[in-house]
């Protein structure tokens, strides 16, 4: 320390100042590549989701590519749509995904491509499944597992109209940031028939047809993958609602494990800016 204060006085000005600039120089390369790493980190934490989608009854041609890119705006995800169903012949048709959307209304599906898709959950793929998803197979051989993939058995709906949900668990991270009081200008409402053992419900509407009250979202697993699931949605009277969109997004960062208690997304996994 002593030489260097005996050097410097005799460095003239603009030697010092050169000097100065220089180590600032490099003080800020050094710093880029923090900035860049943590770009990085982010970037490689986006999830990647297959949704799959098609069928009858719905504007599926309209409804995915809205649902996918108001999501993506909410978190940290990158959609590929896909409208057929055959890719699911092939056992690793989820391979390179971080997770399955099911947003179909299918009557019949080939046994292979169900047993594919129920063996890619059942050995830890998590899954979320929309609206029709929950009545899609029903002619199938293999729906009364498929059912047990959703995580409920409903065979019919009430008719279109608005009603009101509530909360079953407030605490839940993928409710508890959903409006207490929320409110559909229309859907169907589905009719439970069973909660399969190990559902967890999230919220519950009644009929404003006969006074039921019917389970409308609920998360719970199947073997080792978590699913997401919920009867809203049939069309964008629901989907273009900011809480129905909300609670999409909160569900699905919740099957693949990255949602805070306080149902916000953990770092690495909000909306990219």
């Amino acid at each position: 320390m002593d030489d260097i204060t005996l050097i410097m006085p005799t460095i003239p000005h603009f030697a010092r100042r050169l000097l100065a600039s220089l180590f600032l120089l490099s003080v800020s390369l050094n710093f880029l590549p923090s900035i860049s790493h943590a770009a990085d980190a982010k970037a490689t934490a986006r999830l990647k989701a297959l949704f799959l989608t098609g069928g009858g009854y719905h504007d599926y041609q309209k409804l995915a590519p809205f649902l996918t890119t108001n999501l993506s705006q909410l978190v940290n995800v990158k959609f590929d749509i896909s409208f057929d169903m055959e890719k699911l012949k092939d056992g690793h048709f989820a391979d390179g995904y971080d997770l399955v959307v099911y947003d179909v209304c299918f009557d019949e599906m080939d046994k292979a491509i169900l047993e594919n898709a129920l063996k890619v959950t059942r050995d830890g793929k998590p899954a979320v499944m929309i609206h029709c998803a929950v009545h899609a197979f029903r002619k199938s051989g293999q729906v009364h597992e498929w059912e047990n993939l959703c995580g409920m058995r409903s065979k019919v709906h009430d008719r279109f109209e608005p009603f009101t949900t509530e909360k079953l668990d407030p605490v839940h991270p993928v409710t508890k940031n959903f409006s207490a009081d929320w409110k559909t200008p229309g859907d169907e409402l589905y009719q439970t028939i069973e909660l399969i053992p190990g559902s967890h419900p999230l919220l519950k509407a009644k009929s404003p047809q006969d006074g039921r009250e019917h389970t409308v979202c609920w998360v719970h697993a199947f073997g080792k993958g978590r699913v997401f699931a919920t009867t809203l949605g049939h069309d964008f009277k629901t989907a273009e609602s900011p809480d129905y969109l909300h609670l999409l997004s909160a569900g699905l960062l919740w099957a693949c494990d990255k949602l805070n208690p306080d149902g916000t997304p953990k770092p690495g996994y909000e909306a990219m800016k």
